[in-house]
């Protein structure tokens, strides 16, 4: 099908790529609408638009190297801060309450791969794409989704539905905070008035411009590639000692490797790595490109036509997660503020899980948060890989 823009037009799909991103950022930084849609979900829709208006193409040589190079290098980008000292250190009781949200992530995908048993193709790797998503977040889903090479009619309708119900369910961990119902029933020694913190002195803090040099920039990507092309080899390698499908599902899966490699460099030498400033900015660019280019290789139809059932799909994971935390966090007699940060963590990672802490005042807990939502970026991609190839053998 001709389209405005040939595939052969190299320069012109990069330009209009990198525009439209920027587009999408600056959308999503500076109106309100935009912002509570997300900025995945708008590069994702406006790839959509371009592609199924006949504009651009829907495959062409640029869509490939992001998918082959650009995708992976944003990973180890998103885990420069990924130091298990750190994290294990700092992120206090948090810790049992984010690994209590994970299992509730877990047990929500092992229902819903049962409730939507036959509603749509692929429902195994799904429920593995979204273990990652809700255990950790975007830089998980993309791994997952590339290492079962999800078609773009699947993926896109999935990051839709996600990050709506995420979205949803964040706005009731905000009410559930609040309610006195709950604070009856948990302790909530963050949510006492003398204890909170003003938010918005406490946001100008934290979301305060970074100072990033040229060498930071050197740093990162060459530290990123490197990782990259070091999981790779060690990939081809482990496939040629095993044929074990399970064995090879996991060990020879370069995203998997990429995060151990990853985690491996930042724990062992954790000053070095977190003077790089800007590579959480960069790898976030990256995946921006990567949800446009997914956009660009959809069918508006399809996506429409698998939005309903992915929606109830992602619904169940999600009101699982919720409900087991807040029951086995009672039993355990957790924090109401850590059992509802950790759900946001597992549901929206790091950054989400920040911004809940800074908007209640919960100064105490933006450190813990942020910890407990990189964390699900190390265990996110593995757990979702297990949690497939566990349903495939089912």
């Amino acid at each position: 099908m001709n389209t405005l823009v040939g595939p052969e037009n190299t320069w012109v799909l990069w330009g209009v790529m990198v525009v439209g991103v920027a587009a999408c950022i600056w959308l999503e930084q500076n109106m309100r609408w935009a912002a509570r849609t997300g900025g995945p979900v708008l590069a994702l829709v406006g790839g959509m638009i371009l592609s199924n208006s006949l504009l651009l193409p829907a495959g062409c040589g640029p869509y490939d190297v992001v998918d082959d190079y650009l995708a992976p290098v944003a990973i180890p980008l998103l885990l420069f801060r990924a130091n298990l000292g750190r994290i294990f250190r700092g992120t206090g009781p948090m810790f049992l309450a984010f690994h209590v949200a994970s299992v509730g992530t877990i047990l929500g995908a092992f229902l819903a791969a049962f409730l939507f048993r036959g509603a749509f193709p692929r429902v195994a790797e799904v429920a593995g794409v979204m273990t990652g998503s809700y255990t950790g977040g975007g830089v998980n889903f993309v791994a997952i989704a590339k290492s079962y090479r999800l078609n773009a009619e699947l993926t896109n309708p999935l990051l839709v539905a996600d990050n709506s119900i995420m979205a949803g369910i964040f706005a009731v961990l905000f009410v559930l905070a609040g309610n006195r119902f709950m604070r009856r029933h948990y302790p909530h020694p963050h949510s006492q008035a003398d204890d909170a913190t003003d938010s918005q002195a406490l946001a100008a803090q934290y979301w305060q411009r970074k100072d990033i040099a040229l060498l930071d920039l050197a740093k990162a990507i060459g530290i990123a590639v490197g990782i990259v092309a070091v999981a790779v080899q060690l990939t081809d390698a482990i496939k040629t000692l095993t044929e074990s499908k399970l064995l090879l599902a996991f060990f020879a899966n370069s995203f998997v490797l990429i995060t151990f490699c990853t985690v491996i460099l930042t724990t062992l030498f954790p000053r070095a790595m977190e003077r790089v400033h800007g590579a959480e900015e960069l790898g976030a660019y990256l995946l921006y490109i990567f949800f446009f280019v997914i956009g660009l290789r959809a069918d508006v139809w399809q996506v429409i036509l698998n939005v309903p059932v992915l929606f109830g799909f992602c619904l169940v994971m999600a009101c699982t997660n919720l409900v087991f935390t807040l029951s086995l966090g009672r039993l355990l007699r957790l924090n109401l503020e850590e059992l509802l940060l950790s759900v946001n963590a597992t549901l929206g990672g790091a950054p989400s899980a920040a911004a809940m802490a800074i908007s209640l005042g919960w100064s105490k807990l933006v450190l813990p948060g942020i910890l407990a939502g990189i964390w699900g970026y190390v265990i996110g991609t593995p757990l979702g890989i297990a949690l497939a190839e566990t349903l495939l053998r089912l």
